[in-house]
């Protein structure tokens, strides 16, 4: 099925304008298809019934039918139609959320080091290669087992370098899942620091009304409350 059957077209009142001038010269059937959808209540029009009549206005049929009107032929394009419409007015997209710059800065971290770890083992593997080539000259061995012997040498090392890629791509990736940073909202903000100011509260009254706090205060403010003079007595 043709996924524009499933668009529709915001009905504007120039839209509307203009398609209420059709009805008494289109087909038969095309005109009863864009009379339900021109009432007074509509307010979007099926993008494929847009698009038929903009193939009839090109037609032979359409280009004179709309000429003895007094009709413009450029005003039925789809150019011109779909000029100042919303497609698919009655659909509601999900909002965008931007992303965090810290995890878009660490994921960009993460993205270089990754591509430089992969250059550096095709490098790794090429210049292996290379040297096996070039140390094997003086070993007097004939050309195809030279260039047999540093294919081979290459090969295990591309091995080597694949594992150790595997390797710290699996523990990076158990790294970021473990100790991803929960960020908590502001509501979990504000019930936090709520619990812990009456935590605080509740630790202040029960010292105030504790017995031994209080007999505590008043043998440490006594001493202070004695006179000067008897001290001297």
């Amino acid at each position: 099925m043709d996924r524009t059957h499933e668009l529709d077209i915001s009905l504007e009142d120039h839209l509307l304008e203009v398609l209420n001038a059709l009805p008494t010269i289109l087909p038969d059937d095309l005109a009863v298809e864009l009379s339900a959808f021109i009432t007074p209540s509509s307010t979007v029009i099926p993008y494929y019934i847009l698009l038929k009549i903009s193939q009839w206005s090109r037609s032979p049929a359409g280009l004179k039918a709309l000429q003895s009107s007094s009709l413009d032929p450029q005003s039925y394009s789809m150019v011109s139609l779909l000029a100042g419409t919303r497609t698919s007015p009655e659909k509601k997209f999900p909002a965008y959320v931007a992303k965090d710059p810290e995890t878009e800065r660490r994921q960009a971290a993460n993205d270089k080091k990754a591509v430089s770890t992969v250059v550096n083992g095709v490098l790794s593997v090429a210049g292996t290669g290379f040297a096996t080539w070039w140390a094997s000259e003086r070993t007097g061995l004939r050309l195809e087992w030279r260039v047999l012997f540093a294919t081979s040498v290459a090969l295990v090392v591309a091995l080597a370098e694949i594992i150790l890629f595997m390797i710290w791509d699996s523990r990076r990736s158990n790294t970021k899942t473990e100790h991803a940073p929960r960020t908590l909202s502001r509501n979990e903000k504000l019930v936090k620091d709520s619990d812990k100011a009456d935590i605080v509260d509740a630790t202040a009254a029960s010292s105030s009304t504790d017995p031994h706090h209080s007999a505590l205060r008043q043998r440490l403010v006594q001493p202070a409350s004695i006179p000067h003079d008897s001290l001297h007595e």
